[in-house]
């Protein structure tokens, strides 16, 4: 199984928990984001990935700017991620066979002006 944002290990399904998890999980990124002055003044938008690890508690590490668009938008996007932990959030940790286990994570986040 691969990790899960938390909060929906109530739902039913597999499927159910996975779609729960990713919207819960796109509200926390789009709630605390700032969109970068410089990014905002200059019109840059488009998709930063940040890729990091689900530790077997469900602690985020080794997040890291795998595709940036410039304008600040990666360190950005690595402050979200990085902030869970800071913020006690903990995900449901990935499993093989069962067992927790370590996993890597990329996660798309969109920079899109309104």
């Amino acid at each position: 199984d691969m990790p899960r944002f938390p909060g929906c290990e109530d739902e039913a399904t597999k499927d159910a928990k996975k779609a729960c998890a990713d919207k819960k999980m796109l509200e926390y990124i789009y709630k605390n984001i700032k969109y970068p002055a410089i990014a905002r003044e200059n019109g840059v938008e488009g998709m930063v990935v940040v890729q990091f690890v689900v530790e077997k508690d469900g602690t985020v590490t080794d997040a890291k700017v795998v595709r940036d668009i410039g304008a600040q938008c990666g360190q950005e996007a690595l402050r979200v991620v990085n902030l869970m932990n800071d913020q006690g959030i903990r995900w449901t940790p990935g499993k093989q066979r069962g067992r927790p286990v370590r996993v890597q994570f990329n996660l798309p986040v969109r920079f899109k002006l309104e």
